[in-house]
């Protein structure tokens, strides 16, 4: 053989085997850059009221978790010594290895007193004085989970059923107030009862193991994606309800390769503030100098004026705009599509808002970080979307409107471009609009937030956001017409 081709070849096996031993060398990092520990508990053998599906709903989340790089303690029929036990095992090693940690309860939870309850396996069902003492309260593991000090924990509470207790609680469970480090669902909304499900699986277990299987879906999608199944299947008598106000990356499983090779994308790992160090620290920590967002952040940098694009259920479509304003919880929409006015709460879940309003379908919005984001929404039974496209931010903090003139700059329905003056006087609640725009205009607005909605005579009103500027920037004519007051 020739010696350049010789030479050739030799360089050529030498490249395959660096690349090899890189590959080798990859996988393992990637495991072990972040740590995740899930405990499974499914509790089935009630001696008085016996379930058919919360062993079989554990088992097929434990083989998805472990799928997805978890290591998994799965406790079946759990008594309540056991439940405590595994329980306190369980946030040792959260707190001796950091990363990311998952609880998941399928069983009978009880809400009494406005706490939720983990009903452990028993014999007898105990009386309403003996509940407490006999059984596990949720909070009592969202809590050791938190000490814990780690960089993300997710609760699942798949134990919504009806209460086979009478007289020792509520329906249905109460919500757990979530945190940067805490994403929380239910299988239903909290005060509602879930179904145990017909085949192997409760409706929501089948679903969110299913997500969970899904390559490359983040934390949201996952839960998203389970939101849906379950409204679904269960044609709107069951949602899931998600909170949190984790605003960092998360995927459970990485994406498969691409057809034409390549490698994979690193390691997903939970971006938070950081931990303090130690050996429960997060695998990542932030800079001090660079927080990372939480809902107190990211809500006023959703606020302000959005145009909204969307497609009905008949597939019609529709324009408008819409008002997002935040309250302790979330966010308060408004929208005008036509001559109508909806409105709606929205709570966050992550990068997610699940808004509900007044229909018995929530709109389930994306978005991506920072101020000016899209929202995409989609009805939860799928036969609709929406875009909201921002158009007007609003201050960050609370502000009122300067008194006095400004120059008006806008653009009508139809696309001409109209400009003049205004002076705007404040009469109590209320402010008074004077426009001098070709003819004269009055109008009457309130005030709410950073959000100055004014009547002006026409069938839909001018909705200004309040800038840090000063000005103040609006949508009339449900979004197709525009304008913006600039004090002078």
């Amino acid at each position: 053989m020739p010696r350049p081709v010789w030479a050739a070849i030799q360089s050529f096996v030498a490249i395959l085997l660096v690349v090899a031993t890189a590959v080798v060398s990859v996988a393992p990092a990637r495991a072990a850059a972040e740590a995740r520990t899930a405990l499974i508990v499914g509790n089935s053998a009630y001696g008085f009221a016996p379930l058919a599906n919360p062993v079989n709903d554990a088992t097929d989340m434990a083989a998805a978790l472990r799928q997805s790089g978890f290591d998994v303690t799965l406790a079946t029929n759990a008594d309540q010594p056991a439940l405590q036990a595994a329980v306190k095992r369980f946030t040792d090693t959260l707190k001796a290895r950091g990363g990311v940690g998952l609880f998941f309860f399928a069983g009978h939870g009880i809400q009494v007193g406005g706490e939720n309850y983990i009903v452990p396996v028993m014999n007898k069902a105990p009386t309403p004085e003996e509940l407490r003492a006999a059984s596990v309260a949720a909070s009592d593991v969202v809590d050791a989970m938190t000490a814990a000090g780690n960089a993300l924990n997710i609760v699942v509470l798949d134990a919504c059923r009806d209460n086979p207790l009478p007289g020792t609680g509520t329906k249905g469970l109460s919500r757990i107030d979530s945190g940067a480090r805490l994403f929380v669902s239910f299988s239903t909304s909290p005060g509602a009862v879930a179904l145990d499900g017909e085949g192997r699986n409760s409706p929501y277990t089948k679903h969110l193991a299913r997500a969970l299987l899904t390559p490359g879906l983040n934390l949201e999608d996952t839960f998203k994606r389970t939101l849906k199944g379950v409204y679904q299947e269960t044609a709107g008598k069951q949602t899931p309800w998600l909170s949190s106000s984790f605003f960092g990356d998360f995927v459970f499983r990485e994406a498969a390769l691409a057809p034409g090779g390549g490698t994979p994308p690193p390691s997903p790992r939970p971006t938070l503030p950081p931990t303090g160090g130690g050996a429960g620290a997060g695998p990542t920590v932030a800079s001090p100098r660079e927080p990372r967002p939480t809902q107190a952040t990211i809500a006023p940098q959703l606020a302000g004026i959005y145009r909204a694009d969307g497609r009905n259920p008949d597939g019609s479509r529709y324009k408008g705009m819409v008002a997002l304003q935040p309250t302790a919880d979330g966010m308060r929409f408004t929208w005008w599509i036509g001559r109508q006015i909806f409105r709606g709460t929205g709570e966050f879940a992550g990068r997610m808002l699940v808004v509900n309003w007044g229909q018995t379908h929530p709109v389930v919005y994306s978005f991506g970080a920072g101020a000016g984001a899209v929202l995409d929404g989609e009805w939860a039974d799928g036969t609709a979307t929406e875009r909201l496209v921002p158009f007007a931010l609003a201050a960050p903090a609370r502000a009122t409107p300067q008194e006095g003139r400004y120059r008006v700059a806008g653009r009508n329905a139809d696309g001409s471009r109209y400009s003049g003056t205004l002076t705007l006087r404040r009469d109590g609640d209320l402010y008074r609009l004077n426009w001098k725009v070709g003819s004269s205009y009055q109008g009457t607005g309130r005030l709410d937030g950073n959000i100055l909605t004014v009547d002006w005579g026409a069938a839909t009103p001018v909705v200004y956001a309040l800038g840090s500027d000063g000005r103040l920037t609006g949508l009339w004519e449900a979004g197709r017409g525009e304008e913006v007051l600039t004090p002078e």
